[in-house]
């Protein structure tokens, strides 16, 4: 009988050690917020300054410094059809979903 005791209170004790560090798996994508105006309207052959945008992950807090950005804005063309596209993702590796900036260039 105490060898049935033991084996049985050592199982206990073993499992719930390893149950209790065990860490849930991040599934959760981060944020991406637009600041700004969107769409953004720039003076035709004026620089283009982008706004930025911001992101946050549940887990990981404030990732804005992770986002990556790309852009076919020209303010040499006018046109309605330009984009900034902001994408980032967490160290558990969840993206965000796309954030899509409308950029129109115009002359006045």
């Amino acid at each position: 009988m105490k060898r049935t005791g033991f084996f049985i209170l050592l199982f206990i004790i073993t499992f719930t050690v390893f149950d209790s560090c065990k860490k849930d798996k991040d599934t959760n994508a981060p944020v991406i917020t637009i600041l700004g105006d969107n769409p953004l309207t720039v003076p035709l052959g004026q620089p283009y300054v982008d706004p930025g945008a911001t992101a946050y992950d549940q887990e990981d807090g404030d990732i804005t410094d992770k986002i990556k950005t790309t852009t076919d804005v020209n303010t040499n063309v006018e046109g309605y059809n330009y984009h900034v596209y902001y994408n980032v993702q967490d160290n558990a590796g969840n993206k965000a979903v796309e954030a899509v900036r409308s950029v129109h260039v115009l002359q006045f």
